[in-house]
């Protein structure tokens, strides 16, 4: 017998030698569940945390932060992947096509020795239809000069939040103002004529703000969301009149 062939899985599989927020493939995801080892000390971590955010669901509390601290390459990364997927209860697809959500990894066979925490993970799972999980890394989103400005994570908060919605993260005045459009249910209207009017998609062309703000104009203006003036009014001071405050990003 050869010594590859005395381990369980196969020993020339592709591992990912590091593991990075942002690398959510399925295949990424499955490996990343079905191989992560749950230790007595992780094990630990886990119900800590999971403790923590059963409370958000059983009432209200101010304790909403939480800090993941380790060396380099301890784990911290993976750690926080691993419960964001179990947070949003995250479905992928086993080598069979089979779909396993993330928190079956938990709560069904060895993995967690504790009952205690595979009914806590089973608890929140069933809550995951109402849960947004938004996984970033704070430094691949945030701007060149962001570390000698002080509202940077702010920011950056706000960009990614965005972005999540559909709105133009990378000028935050211009999400404000699809926002608003959103809010007033006008919103599929104006996209529908702005392609329309520009012969691109919004969402393709609202990059280039500055060199469409014609467009823009005539549309809002088309469909009477805005008189002209007001649309250039609104186009001449929209990056200057816009502020953003941690109250209001709250």
């Amino acid at each position: 017998m050869k010594i590859k062939d005395m381990f369980y899985k196969e020993i020339d599989r592709d591992i990912k030698g590091v593991i990075k927020v942002g690398q959510a493939d399925d295949e990424n995801v499955y490996q990343e569940l079905e191989e992560y080892v749950v230790t007595t000390e992780l094990e630990s971590y886990m119900t800590r945390f999971f403790n923590a955010y059963g409370k958000s669901l059983e009432g209200k509390t101010d304790k909403m932060g939480v800090w993941i601290s380790g060396f380099f390459g301890s784990g911290k990364s993976h750690f926080l992947k691993i419960l964001s997927y179990i947070l949003g209860n995250k479905r992928v697809y086993d080598e069979n096509g089979d779909m396993l959500t993330a928190s079956s990894f938990f709560t069904e066979g060895i993995k967690v020795g504790s009952a205690q925490l595979r009914e806590r993970i089973q608890q929140i799972a069933e809550q995951s239809e109402d849960t947004d999980v938004i996984l970033f890394n704070v430094d691949s989103k945030s701007e060149s000069d962001s570390k000698m400005n002080k509202e940077s994570i702010r920011d950056v908060f706000m960009k990614v939040f965005n972005d999540y919605l559909g709105y133009c993260g990378s000028i935050p005045f211009l999400a404000e103002f699809e926002r608003k459009l959103d809010s007033d249910g006008v919103y599929g209207d104006f996209k529908e004529k702005f392609e329309e009017i520009n012969g691109s998609s919004w969402e393709e062309a609202r990059e280039d703000y500055y060199f469409i703000q014609d467009e823009i104009i005539q549309a809002v203006t088309e469909l009477g969301i805005m008189s002209e003036k007001e649309a250039n009014n609104w186009a001449e001071n929209a990056q200057s009149t816009y502020s953003l405050s941690v109250e209001k990003f709250a």
